[in-house]
């Protein structure tokens, strides 16, 4: 194993950089889906009424009470009533996430017409969806970059070589951990970085440097697959 991490190392120098083909896989797992940059737009018509009133919580006709149909374009952040920015309350988040699940629950619409059950599943769904994204860091700054109209880049170039080394480095160590507990410190430290980088990109939210979120994303890419490799090994020990 060391001659091949030598091997890469050599390879780093004599190129500007080279990817990490053994967490691959695990880097694109992270992508999240195209969304639609968020607009303010009038309310259409309530489709039980045919009244266009404000929504209550973004989904219920003030007019009639009818849930209605599902708008997949929302703004997670206008869904879940928070302002769009990287920081946020994690327990209000959970908080405003139960209280909508509470409000489009199917079983209260188990007694409705076939459309407000469908919309009660859709919207369900939704602010699953939403919740998901904006609970974990890495997801909820991808989120923000999407709704700046900005992409991730599709490779490492974006990197320097130390740091795509010392990623070498850990996967190795991983390898060559022969017990859960030493498994658990490499993870310990791993959750440290994480949340030292969730920290820098607020920072780089707020100051608008794009171009610095996507770098630490990638970082925290990279990280979080070595994570995933721990967990696998983990098992593996586990499991023996």
């Amino acid at each position: 194993m060391r001659r091949v991490i030598d091997g890469y190392k050599s390879a780093l120098k004599a190129a500007n950089y080279t990817p990490l083909a053994k967490n691959a896989a695990q880097f694109h797992q992270f992508r999240l889906p195209e969304i639609r940059k968020f607009s303010v737009e009038s309310s259409p018509a309530c489709w039980n009424c045919q009244k266009k009133s404000d929504l209550k919580q973004n989904m219920i006709c003030s007019d009639c009470g009818h849930l209605q149909d599902v708008n997949s374009g929302i703004n997670y952040f206008k869904l879940l009533s928070f302002p769009i920015q990287f920081s946020l309350e994690s327990q209000k988040l959970t908080r405003s996430f139960r209280q909508l699940q509470t409000i489009v629950h199917p079983d209260k619409y188990s007694n409705k017409t076939s459309r407000e059950q469908t919309n009660s599943a859709d919207w369900s769904s939704l602010i699953n969806k939403a919740y998901k994204t904006l609970s974990t860091p890495i997801e909820r700054g991808q989120y923000l970059l999407q709704l700046e109209g900005e992409q991730m880049p599709q490779d490492n170039s974006a990197l320097n070589k130390e740091f795509l080394m010392a990623m070498m480095e850990r996967n190795e160590e991983v390898e060559d951990a022969e017990d859960t507990q030493t498994l658990e410190n490499l993870n310990i430290q791993l959750i440290k970085e994480l949340e030292e980088m969730a920290r820098r990109l607020n920072a780089l939210f707020e100051s608008k440097d794009l171009s610095g979120v996507k770098g630490t994303l990638v970082e925290m890419k990279y990280l979080l697959s070595i994570q995933n490799s721990i967990k696998q090994k983990q098992q593996s020990l586990l499991g023996s």
